[in-house]
């Protein structure tokens, strides 16, 4: 995040569309850099790196705040069973570690 008031400065004074990039790594990053209007688009090259590691962390990142066109909804609905399932399985499987 520490080019992001670059991107702010230029964005707001000059009004040209911009790109935050740099040690942006995490969802909430994104989306804060975004909402306040201190960039257009974020470069996210960690979280890309952190998806190849784990598939599900982008889908699963602040899904539920995220507008679902219709033709998605479905499949909201499977995300949201494969992770309760995932969340049974992890407290079944630590119950037994006291």
């Amino acid at each position: 995040m520490w080019q992001t008031p670059f991107s702010d400065e230029i964005r707001n004074e000059l009004g040209i569309a911009t790109i935050a990039v740099g040690n942006i790594y995490e969802p909430d990053h994104v989306n804060s850099i975004i909402a306040s209007g201190r960039a257009d688009l974020c470069a996210i090259a960690r979280l890309i790196w952190r998806t190849l590691r784990d598939p599900g962390s982008c889908r699963e990142a602040g899904y539920e705040q995220q507008w679902w066109p219709k033709q998605y909804l479905s499949g909201k609905s499977q995300l949201e069973r494969n992770l309760q399932r995932a969340a049974q399985t992890t407290d079944a499987g630590a119950g037994g570690l006291a």
